[in-house]
């Protein structure tokens, strides 16, 4: 896990318009930094990277890991050697295809086992089926080790920020569980209410405000997945999508 921290700011119009006009490059990626992209500066040379190269060389550069606490305002620095990746970071319209795509197949192993239960009358339960496609999703990323089946199509995968190495089966069914986990802390908190109903004098006030905060958190960590391009369990353990060149 990585706990480092180091100084990032978000670019905004009106408060870097200098450095925009200067239209850097970010040295790990090549993308131009625009507005609301997050960047690191080296305390060293000055360089500016985004916040998602910086984790991915480690929390450092020029052999050190400071950072500068403020925006410097400096003229543009060209590295001599510019770093090439084998790959590059994914954006959310790639993350949402891969995604739509594994929720596709779940849904179609699922339709194709009820057809063979109607068929041959089998009476299979539906928690059978709810528990099928949790068990899918939760190790849709472990299947071909560090990618699901939507994102291999993409030619995407997870890497370790630490070792710069694709990621392994277990960080990438880690970070499926956490989320499972978050999600079922309020499953539990729902029939706890309901098997103490007789215990709570209003029960529907206390359902909605369960209901209410899981749908918060559930929105907080889809912004976050749409705005930095990670989640907080890919922050937690250190991981990163990525697509080949």
């Amino acid at each position: 896990m990585n706990f480092t921290t180091f100084n990032s700011y978000q670019i905004t119009e009106e408060k870097h318009k200098h450095f925009l006009l200067e239209e850097r490059n970010d040295p790990v990626t090549g993308d131009i930094f625009s507005e609301g992209d997050e960047v690191v500066f080296c305390s060293s040379c000055k360089s500016a990277f985004l916040k998602d190269s910086w984790v991915y060389m480690g929390n450092k550069h020029c052999d050190q890991k400071a950072t500068l606490p403020i925006f410097p305002k400096s003229k543009r620095l060209i590295l001599q050697k510019p770093i090439e990746l084998s790959f590059v970071f994914v954006d959310t319209d790639n993350r949402s295809a891969a995604f739509f795509v594994d929720i596709f197949i779940i849904a179609s192993i699922c339709f194709i086992i009820a057809i063979i239960d109607i068929k041959l009358n089998i009476n299979i339960h539906f928690y059978t089926y709810t528990n099928l496609a949790l068990g899918l999703f939760v190790f849709r990323d472990s299947i071909l080790i560090n990618k699901s089946i939507g994102k291999s199509f993409q030619k995407m995968y997870f890497i370790d920020v630490n070792t710069k190495l694709p990621a392994t089966i277990w960080q990438t069914l880690g970070r499926n569980l956490l989320y499972w986990v978050m999600n079922g802390i309020f499953a539990l908190a729902f029939t706890s209410t309901l098997t103490l109903r007789n215990h709570i004098e209003d029960m529907n006030a206390f359902l909605v405000f369960i209901g209410a905060t899981f749908l918060i958190i559930n929105f907080c960590y889809l912004k976050q997945n749409i705005e930095k391009k990670y989640s907080w369990f890919d922050e937690l353990l250190g991981l990163r999508l990525v697509k080949k060149k």
